[in-house]
């Protein structure tokens, strides 16, 4: 079996998150364009290798889940929706009264760890879930995928109401812009790994900043 063979065994299948419009709370934060294409519903036009991180991160959290599967403390996977934001929360400690978000991350993204996209994220869930539950705090998980057990990182800061809704704010922002917003990323280091919408021609897609 070859590599190419591989990639279209295992990566080259469109999955239902590429083809809905709805942006979930992991979004909010990052290129104002990608998430845009996203609420058009535009066509994937590079699907590349980026699959591959987001393929391993979800084998992590199906790990996790089975790992904790059991436990009447945590509450798994918790579906939550409100004023039209849906997501799923990974994990909701009963005792701590808090949400907490597993992410994948690289050795050498630790330093920058977790940046506001993810805190905006986690406490976005912090604001679906307290519809239903008291949140008390927000927790993000950092597991390497390329380090051990002793490298796991961890942030933890209060529930904010403010903070969850400034990112809401930013999310119907993009909502109501009728055209594209400029590119955010450089092409070369991120939009060709990493971006769906990544199309040099930027006839459907979005070609990045220069490089």
């Amino acid at each position: 079996m070859t590599p190419d063979e591989v990639r279209d065994l295992l990566l080259t299948q469109r999955t239902a998150r590429d083809m809905q419009k709805q942006v979930g709370p992991s979004e909010i934060g990052g290129c104002r364009r990608k998430v845009w294409h996203r609420l058009q519903g535009s066509p994937i036009t590079n699907p590349g290798t980026f699959r591959l991180a987001s393929s391993l991160g979800t084998a992590i959290h199906e790990w996790i889940e089975q790992t904790l599967a059991g436990d009447p403390r945590y509450l798994l996977e918790t579906r939550v929706e409100r004023d039209g934001i849906r997501g799923h929360v990974d994990c909701f400690d009963l005792e701590r009264a808090m949400v907490i978000d597993w992410k994948t991350i690289k050795m050498s993204g630790i330093p920058f760890f977790p940046g506001t996209q993810k805190r905006w994220q986690v406490q976005v869930y912090g604001w679906l879930m307290s519809q239903d539950r008291r949140v008390e705090s927000v927790c993000l998980v950092g597991i390497p995928r390329d380090g051990s057990d002793r490298d796991i990182v961890t942030h933890v800061e209060p529930y904010d109401e403010g903070i969850a809704l400034e990112a809401i704010g930013w999310l119907r922002e993009v909502e109501r812009m009728v055209d594209p917003p400029r590119p955010e990323r450089k092409a070369r280091s991120f939009c060709r790994d990493y971006c769906g919408y990544y199309d040099p021609s930027e006839v459907v897609g979005c070609p990045g900043l220069p490089h």
